[in-house]
């Protein structure tokens, strides 16, 4: 998966609305960011910028970002969002439901978490 500055900023917003969603960001969760990051071989420095150009990205530009991505960068995305919520052992209600509006927004391929999950860590 290859993905431009721009989406990967994207990525990030929906990993922080996610992270945000019940109030309380774990360090935890913000790992599972920076090692997505990490993964795109984007450095400590790009990194920081990255999360700097999503904190000032509209949700909008969020949204309409992500759903123009492919089916499998989707399925990828929502995965990852899914391991934010499971890393810290506790499945916040508030977390869960950020991650289902994602998905409908994005338009992200209707699955389970577990499935999703399952994806993102195979891939």
């Amino acid at each position: 998966m290859t993905l431009n500055a721009r989406q990967l900023a994207a990525v990030v917003k929906a990993g922080l609305i996610v992270t945000n969603a019940d109030g309380t960001a774990k360090e935890e969760e913000y790992k599972i960011i920076v090692n997505e990051l990490s993964s795109f071989n984007v450095t400590s420095e790009q990194g920081q910028m990255l999360i700097e150009t999503a904190n000032g990205m509209s949700v909008d530009s969020m949204v309409e970002i992500l759903k123009s991505l492919s089916y499998d960068d989707k399925k990828y995305i929502s995965g990852y969002l899914v391991a934010i919520i499971v890393v810290d052992g506790d499945v916040d209600e508030d977390e869960a439901k950020a991650w289902q509006a994602m998905c409908s927004l994005c338009e992200f391929p209707q699955t389970t978490a577990q499935d999703a999950l399952d994806y993102w860590r195979k891939h």
